[in-house]
């Protein structure tokens, strides 16, 4: 029990960064129960919360997006260079995954912001930080 709960509270520092638009950037830094929250950023600016939710047998991997009042939501597909990871498949682990896309998230935040390099960097893939380790701490 006692492991669970530090597994839980212990802080990370995952950084996604837009590999078509490098100053926008997802920091993930908070560990919740089934997702990690971060912020969306734009130079360094807040732009909004983020979250990424691990897959479970009903769902997928996926993401939410919350400004306010609004809430966004789509599928997050992992990769591990150009090969896709799933649950469900054995030869990728996933603390190897080093890529992301976020399935509708560039036509999603349309509703919210007309800002070119948002939507650019939304619409393509996100390089995942070394720290990130399939969302576990990862132990040098």
């Amino acid at each position: 029990m006692y492991f669970l709960i530090a597994e839980l509270i212990q802080p990370i520092n995952c950084i996604l960064i837009s590999e078509e638009v490098p100053a926008i950037s997802i920091v993930l830094t908070e560990r919740r129960t089934n997702a990690l929250k971060g912020t969306f950023l734009m130079d360094n600016k807040f732009k909004g919360y983020f979250y990424t939710h691990r897959p479970t047998i009903q769902k997928p991997t996926s993401w939410s997006f919350e400004k306010s009042k609004i809430k966004l939501k789509g599928e997050a597909l992992l990769f591990k260079n150009g090969n896709v990871w799933h649950p469900f498949q054995q030869e990728i682990k996933s603390h190897e995954v080093n890529r992301v896309l976020f399935t509708g998230l560039a036509t999603k935040l349309t509703k919210i912001t007309n800002e070119k390099s948002i939507l650019k960097a939304s619409s393509g893939f996100f390089e995942i930080g070394n720290e990130c380790y399939g969302g576990r701490k990862n132990k040098v």
